[in-house]
């Protein structure tokens, strides 16, 4: 009880204080400069903003899954990005329903766990496409599981989407993604603790009449090892073509239409000419009946051939081709 002061002693103290007959620290550094509140509970800025090759990626599988997903269910298939977002693996299994099909895989020889995630509506819309209908999901999801013929679909899909996703990353560095579970309860989908950082990206599906949502989850501890490649601006490792993306390219401009355009020949009249022209007047042109004519693409001449008909329709016969330098 002996160092514990009483209540004159304690009343003495503050009083010598202010009167400045008792001493007190005074060598506090200064700190120079504004000093800025710092909020813990703020969210800190989106980790994928940090990542711009993350987003090549994104454009590249969307490219692949456009060309393969309608091939896979029989109805013309369109695949954009709806949302990207950096969330707590925790709050985003809250945010899903159930039932969902979740689907765990590994990224080798990254260390750990992704996860593609199915919204149940469009699993239902996948089956329907599949069977004949028209991408339209008439079930009730309240209470319902997944039957058997239904995840032996949703496995055809897992798998043609992460083709396309390990074609996509190949510039990044060469992955094998290789599907390890299917899950339907977020609880059960454990690739990362609930506080760790993922990022997730919703892709927005549309068959037929329908469209849902499809997300990858990334954790940040497995994309760690490669950040620094995710951090680059730069599209590819090496500056060798990317033999994916030209066959795409050509693909898209041998559909392309084109209008070719054919010149019988040319003549020049003066104006006044012109202007007393009248019906069934003859225009002699520079061309002669046996010469070739010229078909342009544009205003580039690109063909020579010779005038006739086929089938009742005027119709040219190729002789050249010509190839502008």
């Amino acid at each position: 009880m002996a160092n514990i002061l009483s209540q004159e002693e304690v009343d003495s103290l503050l009083g010598g204080i202010d009167e400045g007959s008792v001493e007190t620290e005074t060598d506090v550094s200064e700190i120079d400069g504004d000093v800025a509140l710092y909020d813990f509970g703020k969210k800190s800025s989106p980790g994928h903003l940090r990542l711009p090759a993350l987003g090549m990626v994104n454009e590249r599988f969307i490219n692949l899954l456009n060309e393969s997903l309608p091939g896979t269910v029989g109805l013309s298939a369109d695949v954009c990005i709806d949302e990207i977002d950096s969330i707590k693996f925790g709050d985003f299994c809250r945010s899903l329903p159930v039932p969902t099909s979740l689907n765990i895989f590994k990224m080798e020889p990254l260390k750990g766990f992704a996860l593609l995630v199915f919204e149940g509506w469009l699993v239902f819309a996948f089956v329907d496409a599949m069977f004949g209908g028209k991408g339209v999901s008439h079930v009730k999801l309240e209470g319902r599981g997944f039957t058997a013929i239904e995840k032996k679909i949703v496995s055809r899909i897992v798998d043609v989407v992460l083709v396309d996703l390990q074609k996509a990353w190949a510039d990044i560095k060469d992955l094998k993604m290789i599907c390890t579970r299917s899950e339907m309860d977020p609880q059960f989908a454990g690739i990362a603790k609930p506080t760790d950082m993922i990022i997730a990206t919703r892709f927005a599906i549309n068959i037929g009449n329908f469209t849902g949502g499809m997300t990858i989850c990334l954790p940040y501890d497995v994309i760690e090892p490669i950040g620094e490649k995710l951090k680059a601006n730069f599209r590819s490792e090496s500056f060798e073509p990317d033999k994916t993306w030209r066959k795409y390219i050509e693909n898209k401009v041998r559909e392309l239409n084109i209008n070719l355009t054919c010149t019988l020949g040319k003549i020049k009249i003066t104006g006044r000419e012109f202007l007393e022209m009248k019906a069934n007047d003859v225009l002699l042109t520079n061309q002669k009946v046996d010469d070739p004519v010229v078909v342009s693409v544009g205003n580039t001449p690109k063909l020579e051939g010779y005038i006739g008909s086929m089938n009742n329709k005027k119709a040219i016969r190729v002789s050249e081709i010509k190839y502008s330098e």
